[in-house]
């Protein structure tokens, strides 16, 4: 199993149930038919920036940080029009271009939108290339983009 697939299933342990130890995690996975070693965890609640948070009855348990438990359509709302420029379509491509060093992060997020009108996302350091399926949703999309820029 693929390393952001099983970050997939630990984001869904932790935020359905109480996970208050990395051995839970390990027990849970491996219950589920993922075989991990503690680890593996350890590595994994690091990447994902994991938290503990008390749950009130003076235990802990795992979370994700704040800023990770928006959905990514939000999180593209609050950073993208800060660093938009301008944008535009030709064919199938919508080019985005944006603030040096910020395109990797927000094609990251649109990526995350998982918008069934998007192909593939091409994102350098400041220009974000994005092929649609058809060219009236290159349109469609940049239209989106110049509404939550502001």
């Amino acid at each position: 199993m693929q390393k952001n697939e099983r970050q997939g299933h630990i984001r869904q342990l932790i935020q359905a149930e109480m996970i208050e130890r990395q051995g839970d995690l390990v027990d849970r996975l491996n219950a589920l038919g993922i075989p991990v070693t503690q680890a593996t965890i350890s590595r994994d609640i690091k990447d994902m920036q994991l938290v503990k948070v008390p749950t009130g009855t003076g235990h802990y348990r795992y979370s994700l940080p704040p800023e990770k438990q928006l959905a990514p359509l939000e999180k593209l709302r609050r950073t993208f029009g800060a660093s938009y420029r301008s944008g535009e379509t030709m064919a199938y491509f919508v080019a985005l271009n944006m603030d040096p060093g910020t395109a990797p992060a927000i094609g990251t997020l649109i990526e995350q939108l998982r918008d069934a009108r998007i192909f593939t996302v091409i994102a350098g350091d400041s220009t974000i290339l994005i092929i649609c399926h058809a060219a009236a949703q290159a349109a469609q999309l940049l239209a989106f983009f110049d509404e939550i820029a502001g």
